[in-house]
């Protein structure tokens, strides 16, 4: 929700005023995602640009995040100040539809998804087997119990058939272990059931998650945050047994339309960004490829995907081995030297731009988060990408140019000034264009709210704004004519 306070008209773009045209494309200036010193990473992501014609900033959120699914149940990341916490990173992406949200997970995750399939069909064999063995071992239960009623009936010496049953307890068969790790539409409640008695390191993903950010399944959101930093989380059930999950990882990704975000920030926002949720996702809002994927109609390679698919498959298949043995110990992951040095100096620096005046005062939370951030991508891209020993100062710093790029997706997103920046400038377009088409200066503010960018409309409070922001800049007027307000475009 918009802090009208706090998003007061602001100053020019920039020191010198900016011409209608320049103006009108502010919203549309591109921040291009800096270039990944990580072959098996980058090629996928540069493949499923090409033969999807996909925004490139959904396949980098998808690749992160099957990234981390991979890494998060076998590693840990330690920072220069000593401390532990997991590798895992959530996501959200915000695409209009027909963006390819569902093509670009599955080009990235699709190992991952046949490799569930597999163990889950397999489980099912095992589980046949084992209702199979439970059955005869109740059987077998039931007549050790129906000879202890004899002989306590008949006042006989029982040491013996206890002995029986004590040991025929001890060979109950076990339930094979749940095997599902992708999950989708789901709660937050069945989610820990399934983490509880299954594998433990699991993805929520989702390519429209619309019903999961506005439904009921994400009212309450700290034991996500709980796991995600590294602590336990117990679950509480009133007509059940209890539980702890110590060793928890999630990596979350939910993908969904603008529409679902402006409804979440209403409802839910200030609940995100109060509890530290937010501040702990990375964040994309993709501009539409839409009209410009022009196909040359040769045969696509996807090479590139299927080698990071199998990389994903690799290391979980890893995770599933160690998890079955009952090993849940994780390897820590450190910086180098050098690597340390530059972390700390940009964490320092972050911390330093939260004062009043800097460039994370509005965002405090955000930038409390931002430097962990990063040296949870490093640690990701360096194990991943097969890389031996510490985190090499190459991949810190493309790691840290990355989590910046991501925060600047957040800042357009969430800064009242970021945001009414870019939303002036579009307003801005669509007047100009409306010119170009009839040759008139002269708008009805009423006509505006009701035929102004979808987005736009719905929040007179918010566009009164918009329009002094405008104004401020000298790119339209405002006058009056009797009741009416009338927007004149300079």
């Amino acid at each position: 929700m918009i802090d009208y306070k706090r998003a007061a008209p602001q100053p020019s773009w920039n020191d010198a005023p900016l011409g209608p045209k320049e103006a009108s494309n502010r919203h549309l200036i591109d921040d291009p995602i800096p270039a990944l010193p990580f072959e098996i990473t980058s090629e996928a992501i540069e493949e499923c640009v090409r033969n999807l014609k996909n925004p490139k900033d959904l396949a980098l959120v998808s690749a992160i995040t099957f990234i981390s699914l991979s890494v998060q149940g076998l590693y840990d990341a330690r920072s220069p100040l000593g401390n532990i916490f997991p590798t895992s990173l959530l996501s959200i992406a915000v695409a209009g539809s027909g963006e390819g949200k569902t093509p670009c997970l599955n080009k990235m995750g699709g190992g991952l998804f046949d490799y569930q399939k597999e163990i889950l069909a397999n489980r099912d064999v095992e589980l046949k087997k084992f209702r199979y063995a439970h059955d005869i071992w109740s059987e077998i239960l039931k007549a050790h119990k129906s000879e202890l009623r004899r002989l306590i009936k008949i006042g006989d010496n029982t040491d013996s058939i206890l002995e029986v049953i004590a040991d025929h307890y001890s060979k109950e068969p076990k339930e094979p272990m749940k095997a599902g790790f992708l999950y989708e539409d789901t709660t937050e409640p069945a989610l820990y059931g399934n983490m509880n008695g299954g594998l433990q390191s699991i993805g929520w993903i989702s390519s429209e998650a619309s019903g999961i950010v506005n439904g009921s399944s994400f009212r309450n959101v700290d034991k996500i945050n709980s796991v995600t930093s590294g602590d336990g989380v117990r679950v509480e059930r009133a007509t059940r047994e209890s539980y702890y999950l110590a060793n928890a990882r999630i990596t979350l990704c939910y993908m969904f339309q603008p529409s679902v975000l402006k409804k979440f920030e209403n409802t839910r926002g200030e609940t995100a960004r109060g509890t530290g949720f937010s501040a702990r996702c990375l964040f994309v809002n993709s501009k539409s490829t839409q009209g410009t994927r022009i196909f040359d109609g040769l045969e696509q390679s996807w090479t590139a995907c299927e080698r990071f698919r199998a990389r994903t498959v690799e290391l979980y298949k890893s995770y599933v081995e160690k998890f079955s043995r009952g090993s849940f110990a994780r390897e820590e992951i450190r910086l180098s030297d050098r690597a340390a040095e530059i972390w700390i100096e940009t964490r320092n620096e972050i911390e330093k731009q939260i004062l009043e005046g800097g460039r994370y005062s509005w965002a405090p939370d955000h930038a409390s988060k931002l430097a962990e951030i990063m040296i949870r991508l490093a640690v990701n891209f360096h194990v991943f990408e097969g890389r031996e020993g510490d985190v090499s100062e190459t991949t810190m710093r493309a790691s840290i140019e990355l989590g910046y790029w991501f925060s600047r997706q957040f800042e357009r997103m969430f800064s009242p000034e970021a945001k009414l920046e870019n939303d002036a400038s579009e307003l801005h377009a669509w007047l100009r264009s409306k010119y170009d088409e009839n040759s008139s200066r002269r708008f009805d503010r009423t006509y505006i709210g009701r035929h102004c960018p979808s987005r736009l409309r719905g929040d007179p409070k918010y566009l009164e704004l918009i329009y002094d922001k405008l104004e401020n800049d000298k790119l339209i007027r405002i006058i009056t004519e009797g009741k009416a307000k009338i927007i004149l475009l300079n």
